[in-house]
């Protein structure tokens, strides 16, 4: 226990930290039930997540204690995380409900990797086909088409259309006397 020196309101709030091994930070957590499956976010609700989980099915997912408050800042859950769910396969789901299970980890870009290459029986093309962090990659474009939008003045809207003009215009050649041909463009249509 650290020693009180200094008395007064704060004194010991430093003891309440955590001391984590680095062993347990380089540990990867793999599922190791049947109610254990990996997913991926598709959005972010209120108090948890709506996740695509790799048997096909969309859960909301329930965050944790754990992943709130002092251990949110090693565990940031955005769209296209891939997590680590446990099933509530105790839970009744109502007809048109949702069904829900509980966040048990969160993997960031390097956990990917090596779960891909330990984990051979999971699907993860399933993950990867809903990641939309990895669409470009997979698909060589977007999924997404975003509209190219352009900002431009009246004067240069004219321009343009003038120029389009000009190219649409009929051009004819003429020859002249001293043998040499000229390209007559019709200046009133420009």
């Amino acid at each position: 226990m650290v020693k009180n020196v200094f008395g007064g309101n704060g004194a010991k709030k430093g003891a309440a930290r955590e001391s984590v091994s680095k062993n347990d930070r380089n540990r990867l957590r793999v599922a190791e039930e049947e109610a254990e499956i990996y997913a991926i976010v598709t959005k972010m609700v209120g108090n948890g997540c709506m996740v695509h989980c790799q048997d096909n099915v969309g859960r909301l997912c329930m965050i944790r204690g754990k992943f709130q408050g002092k251990g949110k800042s090693t565990n940031i859950i955005s769209c296209g995380s891939w997590l680590l769910v446990g099933l509530r396969d105790w839970e009744t789901v109502k007809e048109k409900g949702i069904p829900k299970c509980d966040l048990l980890e969160v993997y960031n870009h390097v956990d990917k990797e090596r779960l891909k290459s330990t984990s051979t029986t999971v699907n993860w093309n399933i993950l990867m086909d809903n990641d939309l962090t990895n669409i470009e990659k997979l698909n060589g474009k977007p999924k997404l088409d975003v509209p190219q939008v352009h900002f431009m003045t009246e004067k240069e809207q004219d321009y343009l259309k003038t120029m389009e003009d000009a190219e649409k215009a009929p051009t004819e050649t003429v020859d002249l006397s001293s043998g040499s041909t000229v390209t007559r463009v019709y200046v009133d249509e420009i």
